[in-house]
C-alpha cells in the first residue's frame, strides 16, 4: 500500500515563490510590451515597404499609361491622316472614272461616225462604179452612134480615165 506522505512547505520557501511571483508580474509585463512594440515596429517598416513598393508601381503605371497615351495620340494622327489620303485618293479614282466615261463615250461615238463614213464611202465607190459602168456604155454608144454616122472613130475610141 501506497504511503501518502504531505510534505510541508517550510515558511521562507512559500514567502520566496510569493515574492518570485509579485517580480514575475513586475517585469513579464514591460517585456511583454516591449514584445508587442517591436512587432508593432516591424509591422510599420513593412507597411512603409510595401506603400513605398505600391507608389512606385502606381508611378511606373503612370508613366505607361502617358507613353500609351502618346502612341495612342500618334496612332489617331496616323489613322486621320490615312482616312484623308484614303478620301482623296477615291475622289481622284471617281473623277478618273468619270473621264474614263466620258472617253469611252467619245470613243463609241468616233466608232460610230467612223461606221457611217466606211458606209457613206462604200455607197459612193459603188455610185463611181455605176456612174463609171454608165459612162463606158455611152462612151460606147457613142462610138457607135459615130461610126453610124461616117465619122472618125479613132479620136473617139479613148476611153476615158477611171481616176477621173
Amino acid at each position: 500500500i501506497r504511503q501518502l506522505t504531505i510534505k510541508v512547505i517550510p515558511l521562507f520557501e512559500v514567502n520566496f515563490l510569493l515574492s518570485m511571483a509579485g517580480n514575475l508580474c513586475a517585469w513579464l509585463t514591460p517585456v511583454l510590451l516591449t514584445i508587442g512594440c517591436v512587432a508593432l515596429v516591424l509591422n510599420l517598416l513593412h507597411a512603409r515597404k510595401v506603400n513605398k513598393s505600391l507608389s512606385d508601381d502606381i508611378e511606373n503605371s503612370q508613366a505607361e499609361l502617358q507613353v500609351a497615351s502618346v502612341d495612342a495620340t500618334a496612332k489617331d494622327e496616323q489613322v486621320a491622316t490615312l482616312t484623308a489620303n484614303v478620301a482623296t485618293l477615291t475622289d481622284e479614282k471617281n473623277q478618273i472614272q468619270e473621264q474614263l466615261n466620258q472617253l469611252t463615250a467619245q470613243v463609241t461615238e468616233l466608232m460610230a461616225e467612223k461606221d457611217n463614213l466606211a458606209a457613206d464611202l462604200e455607197a459612193a465607190n459603188g455610185a463611181k462604179k455605176a456612174l463609171h459602168e454608165e459612162m463606158d456604155k455611152l462612151h460606147n454608144q457613142l462610138i457607135a452612134a459615130k461610126a453610124a454616122a461616117g465619122m472618125p472613130a479613132e479620136v473617139s475610141e479613148e476611153k476615158p480615165a477611171e481616176g477621173a
